[in-house]
This record gives structure tokens, sequence and C-alpha cells, in this order.
């Protein structure tokens, strides 16, 4: 009897034990296997450890834990904040630019600010450093149709929305041929019924803020000075005044586009009174979900101010890795480093079937403004066309501690001039030569330059590092010494030997 109370006793106390266990809360963090699987391999149930790069993800019976609830939770929203980056890439810049011209130049809408000198280009990503630009924004949610009468003369320009896709080019390029002409700019859903567009180039905007741009071609002072008098603008039904010119400033504004936070409330402004496309939908959902809507404050939590920095640095990287060896463009040349910039974007965005985003960013990533006569195959006196790579003929990247030399063959496939220009890898501007004397020259050279030497067959040597080599000042431009870099040849008035490819630029060498 004793022994069958001793079993008895034994089986009350199990049972309480196994009862008081069940009754207590089970740590939702413990691990039932010590042994994490690659994400590639996991069965996704049961009790299992799971290894991501973003941190171990614990399964018990199929139930995530807290911590790894948390670590998807913020993955998710760090993937959409870099998909936003991606998406709102032009904008971005050009709601930068459109801001520092306003800060630093005092301009108002529908005021043209010219930036000639190294100083008002050193903030324009990728700025040629030859021809002045001339630049003005509007925003037609205030000023509703904008009319322009555009004077005649050579020139290029074009207008453009705030994603920087082509709305209409300007002067040679446009439909005005170079003669001058009224251009109607109409708001996105504006009922054009309400407009006499008789007499006028009917431009049909896409987002609200847009940019009107435009080069002067000519080098005769009198007649850009005539040009500039008759470039008259306002809102439709008003009388036209003569554009205001805001010139020889002298002052620089920073148009890279900043990284970490400030990247989203820039994005933040520039989403405030735009019309959202069905074709953004996807993204606009993305920035709800990140706390940036318009109407609506962005007053982002501190774990989310952490994530879109995150985001916006990694979109950062992205982008720059895609310039480096893009993902969707081919070399223009055979077996050459050199792409043709704007070869592989379109004009638009989207079409019935694709969105285009790699394409797009490998340009904007380090670029600004993109028109139909950028792009042109057309060979004549108002296009221009772009090289550009990031490596050396032996395939390594170029640096600023090391010296250069790039041929030139001679006959030159630009009936108006070429030239060739360095840019910070950096901030994707000008190189900004602390010792030069004269800046501008230091980063760019051209083939109107009267110094320039020439070989005897008409082909030209240049030179490119922090130091010249001996007697090649003439033929030299200047890196900064510890800076990466990059070119971008242009030509202007190009001619047709340029796109059949019977001209080809020689690739970058590295000399010491």
């Amino acid at each position: 009897m004793k022994h069958t109370h001793k079993i008895k006793a034994l089986l009350l106390a199990t049972v309480a034990a196994v009862t008081f266990s069940c009754n207590q809360p089970q740590s939702n963090e413990e691990t039932t296997n010590d042994h994490a699987v690659a994400l590639s391999e996991a069965t996704l149930q049961g009790d299992e450890l799971i290894k991501t790069n973003f941190g171990d993800i614990q399964l018990n019976q199929s139930y995530l834990t807290k911590s790894s609830i948390d670590k998807l939770n913020n993955q998710l929203s760090l993937q959409r904040a870099i998909e936003v980056y991606q998406w709102a890439l032009p904008a971005v810049s050009f709601q930068k630019w459109y801001n520092g011209q306003n800060e630093v130049y005092g301009s108002a809408d529908m005021d043209f600010v010219e930036s000639k000198s190294f100083n008002e280009k050193v903030g324009i990503l990728t700025a040629n450093a030859t021809t002045p630009y001339v630049i003005a924004w509007a925003n037609l949610a205030k000023s509703g149709p904008v009319v322009i009468d555009y004077p005649a003369g050579p020139s290029a320009g074009g207008i453009l929305d705030f994603f920087q896709l082509s709305l209409g080019d300007l002067g040679l390029m446009g439909p005005d041929k170079g003669k001058g002409g009224k251009y109607l700019i109409v708001p996105n859903g504006y009922d054009i019924s309400k407009l006499n567009t008789k007499g006028h180039f009917v431009v049909n905007a896409t987002t609200n803020k847009i940019m009107i741009g435009t080069r002067f071609l000519s080098t005769d002072a009198a007649e850009i000075k005539k040009m500039k008098e008759s470039f008259l603008i306002g809102k439709y039904g008003e009388t036209l005044k003569p554009a205001k010119f805001i010139s020889n400033t002298d002052k620089r504004f920073e148009g890279t586009p900043p990284s970490g936070l400030q990247y989203f409330e820039l994005v933040h402004q520039f989403i405030q009174d735009e019309p959202q496309k069905q074709e953004d939908k996807i993204f606009y959902t993305y920035m709800r979900y990140l706390g940036i809507e318009n109407g609506q404050a962005f007053n982002p939590s501190e774990a989310l101010k952490t994530t879109l920095t995150e985001g916006a640095n990694l979109g950062d990287l992205m982008n720059r890795a895609n310039q480096i060896e893009p993902r969707h463009d081919e070399p223009y040349y055979d077996n050459t480093t050199w792409y043709r910039l704007m070869a592989n974007i379109p004009l638009t965005k989207t079409t019935k079937t694709d969105y285009y985003l790699d394409e797009s960013n490998e340009y904007y990533y380090e670029a600004v403004t993109i028109t139909a006569g950028m792009k042109s195959n057309t060979p004549g006196p108002g296009t221009t066309s772009y090289l550009t790579n990031k490596k050396d003929k032996d395939g390594n990247v170029l640096l600023g501690s090391n010296t250069y030399k790039i041929h030139i063959p001679a006959d030159m496939p630009a009936s108006n001039f070429w030239a060739f220009t360095l840019y910070s890898e950096n901030t994707r501007c000008f190189i900004d030569n602390k010792n030069a004397k004269d800046k501008l020259r230091a980063t760019s050279i051209d083939s109107r330059d009267k110094a320039l030497k020439t070989n005897a067959d008409g082909s030209v040597d240049l030179y490119i590092g922090h130091t010249s080599p001996e007697g090649k000042e003439s033929n030299w431009v200047q890196t900064n010494e510890g800076e990466g870099w990059f070119p971008v040849f242009r030509t202007y008035g190009t001619e047709q030997a340029f796109f059949d490819k019977t001209w080809q630029l020689g690739d970058i060498e590295k000399i010491e």
C-alpha cells in the first residue's frame, strides 16, 4: 500500500508540474533551433531559425517572435523608402534647384536666372562650361495657363515637367524652328476649351511645377541682347511682359540632391499640390506608409527617421553602382568604356507596358534636364550629343591621384565645337579646383580654345591629372588629388559620323 501511495503522490506531483508549466506565459523569443538556415533553404514553418542579411528570424511553431516581426517591418519600410528614393530622384533634383534659385538669387516664378560663371554653374549637375543656362520656373497651380512669346534666333531650349520629362522643345529644335513663336502651357486637367489656342504652340503640362529653360547659342552680344528684349512671358489673358533676367551675380548654390532624411523632406515638398497620376499610385501608397502625404505635415518618428536616412543613403549607393556599371545599358562603341548619355532613356517615364527607373536614373543621378533635341539622332546645328564614362581603358575607375591621356581623332563630327569637361564623382558637379586661377578653364577645355595645341593630322591629345605633364599645360584639365572624377564629352552641331560611328573617340589611358 505504501508503494501505491508513493506512486499516486508522484503522479500528482508530475501533473501539477505540467499544469504549472502550461499555465505560465511562454517566451516569444525562445529559440528552439540553434542552427540557422539560409533564407533560400528555409521551410518557413515549425521551429526554424532563418539567417537573413538584416538579422536572424525566429519561428516558434510557425509563429514569428516579436523581435523578428520588428525586423521584418523595419526591412519592409526600408525597401519602400529605397523605391520612393528611386522614383523621386529627378523631381528631388528639380526641387533642390527650384529652392536654390529662389533662395540664392531671389527669383520669383517666371524670372529667368542666367548662369555663366563658374560659381553660377558649379551647383548644376554636370553643367556645360561653354554656353550660358537661362532658367525659370513656374507653378501652374498658382498661375494657371502661361504664355511665352519666344524670340527668334539661334537657341536651344525646352519646357519640362518636374520629373524632368520633356513637354516640348524651344528654338531650333522646337516647332518654331528658331523663328520664334507663342507657346501656351496648359495645366494638367485644365479645360482647354476655355482657351483661345489659335496662333500658339500648345504644351500640355503633366505636373504643376515646370521648368522653362534655354541656351542662347549666338556669340554675338548684340544678337543675344535683341533676343532677350523680345522674350515675353506671363499668365494667359494678361498682357505679356518682357522676361526678367537675373544675370552676372557670380553667386553659387548647391544643386546636388541631399543624402539622408533631407532627401525625403524634399520629396514631401515636391508632392504638395501636385496631381497624383494613376501610374504612380503604388509610390504614393509607399509614401503614405512612410508618413509622406499631400496636405499633411511630415513628422516622422525617430525610428522612421533612421529608416528613411538609411533608405536614402542606400538609394544613393545603388544609383552610384548603376552608373559605374549600368544595369540596362551598353557602351556606345564596341569594346570601349564610353556610354552615350540619354541613349537609353525614354522621353516619357512610362509606356503602355513599361515603367522606367534604372534606365532613367542612370542619367538623373548625375545630370538634369532632357529634351528631344538632346536625344536627337538627326545631324544639325541644334543637336548636341554627349559621351561619358567612369573607367579608363583598362577598366579601372578614374582617380584624381593619377594622370591620364585621351586621344581625340581628327575630323571631329561637330559643326560648331566640341568640349571635354570634368566632374566630381562626389557632387556630380564641376570639380572645384581650389588652387586653379581660372576654375572654369581648369575643369573644361574645348576646340575654340586658342591655346589648344593640335597634332599635325588634326587630332588632339588631352591630359587629365592634378598636375600637368611638363609642356602640356595648354591641353591639360585639372583634377583634385584624392577625388574621383568622370568626364562628359560634348559635340555641338553633331554630324552624321557621330551617329554612324565612323568617327570614334579614344579611350582614356592612365600614363602615370
